[in-house]
């Protein structure tokens, strides 16, 4: 019974030591890695925006001739006063 009991005891060390360094390490693996990616640089028109860019680059012109922005207009409500001074 001695050899088995010395058995189960290194075990039980070996699965403690492994959880604990499960848990130390594990929060190293959430998270993002490398900083963080601006908006304007993900999506489709993102996409477009880099393959006219790249198209104008072939051609041998500037990008910035030929792309302008786009701003969308945005119309808001009419401003009501809610009380009077």
């Amino acid at each position: 019974m001695n050899g088995m009991s010395q058995s189960f005891g290194a075990y039980t060390n070996w699965l403690i030591t492994f959880g604990m360094m499960a848990l130390l390490l594990s929060p190293i693996g959430c998270g993002a890695v490398g900083p963080p990616i601006p908006p304007e640089e993900v999506g489709i028109e993102a996409k477009v925006r880099k393959q006219r860019q790249d198209q104008a680059r072939k051609e041998g012109s500037t990008a910035e001739d030929q792309i302008s922005p786009v701003e969308e207009t945005v119309e808001l409500p009419t401003f009501y006063p809610i009380g009077t001074r």
